[in-house]
C-alpha cells in the first residue's frame, strides 16, 4: 500500500514539473515576440522622427550613390537674396545731362579704289663665265712648262688655280682654242729652257699637290 501511495505522488510530482516547464516555455515565446515587435515599432519611430540630412549627409549620400552607380539626389539651392537698394535719400544727386543734338555730318562723296600695279620683278642677273679672273701667263714662259689640269670650266680651273697657289707655287692660266673641240685653260707652272729642269720641277710639284702633272712645250 506505502509503495503504492508513492507511486501516486511520484506521478504527480512529474506531472506537476512538466506543466511548470510548459508554461515557462510559453511564458518565453511570448517575451520574444513582444520584443520583436518593440523592436520593429521603435525602428519605424525612428525613421519617422530622423532629422533632415545636412550638408555633411549629403556630400555622403552622393559619394556613396556614386561608388553605387546611382544618380545623386538633387540638391536644393536657396535663391540668393537680391542686394539691398540704398534708399532713394541715400543716393548722391547727379545733374541730370542736357539733350545733345544730334548735328547732320554730309557722307564724304565714295571714290574709286586706287589700283595699284604689282612691281615688276627684277631679272636675276646670272653673271658671265668670263666673270672669273684667271693670271695671265707671263711674257716669257720658257721653253717647257709644268702643266697641273686643264678644263673647258673657267670656275673649276678658278678653283684648281687657287689650290696651287695655296700650295706655294705661282700658277698661270693659258687659253688654247681648240675649233670644234671648244676652248680650253690649262693651269700650267714654272717656265725653263731645258725639259729635265721641267720634270725635276714636275715632280716636286706631283709631290706638293699629290696630283699627276706633265711636262709640256710652252710653243
Amino acid at each position: 500500500m506505502r509503495d503504492a501511495e508513492r507511486l501516486r505522488e511520484r506521478l504527480t510530482l512529474s506531472l506537476d514539473n512538466g506543466q511548470v516547464a510548459a508554461l515557462l516555455v510559453c511564458a518565453l515565446l511570448l517575451f520574444g515576440g513582444v520584443f520583436g515587435l518593440g523592436v520593429m515599432l521603435g525602428r519605424r519611430l525612428g525613421a519617422a522622427r530622423a532629422p533632415a540630412p545636412v550638408a555633411g549627409d549629403l556630400q555622403a549620400l552622393d559619394a556613396a550613390a556614386a561608388r553605387k552607380g546611382a544618380t545623386p539626389p538633387e540638391r536644393h539651392q536657396q535663391p540668393e537674396a537680391p542686394a539691398a537698394t540704398p534708399p532713394a535719400a541715400a543716393r548722391p544727386a547727379t545733374a541730370a545731362p542736357a539733350p545733345v543734338r544730334a548735328a547732320t555730318v554730309a557722307a564724304p562723296p565714295q571714290r574709286a579704289p586706287l589700283l595699284v600695279a604689282p612691281a615688276a620683278e627684277e631679272p636675276v642677273q646670272v653673271p658671265a663665265a668670263g666673270a672669273v679672273a684667271l693670271t695671265p701667263p707671263p711674257h716669257d714662259p720658257g721653253a717647257y712648262t709644268v702643266q697641273v689640269g686643264a678644263s673647258q670650266d673657267r670656275s673649276e680651273i678658278a678653283r684648281l688655280e687657287s689650290r696651287v697657289r695655296g700650295a706655294g707655287l705661282k700658277p698661270y692660266v693659258v687659253e688654247a682654242r681648240l675649233g670644234a673641240r671648244g676652248t680650253w685653260y690649262r693651269v700650267r707652272v714654272g717656265s725653263f729652257r731645258d725639259k729635265d729642269s721641267a720634270n725635276r720641277f714636275r715632280k716636286d710639284v706631283e709631290r706638293e699637290l699629290r696630283t699627276a702633272a706633265v711636262v709640256m712645250p710652252t710653243r
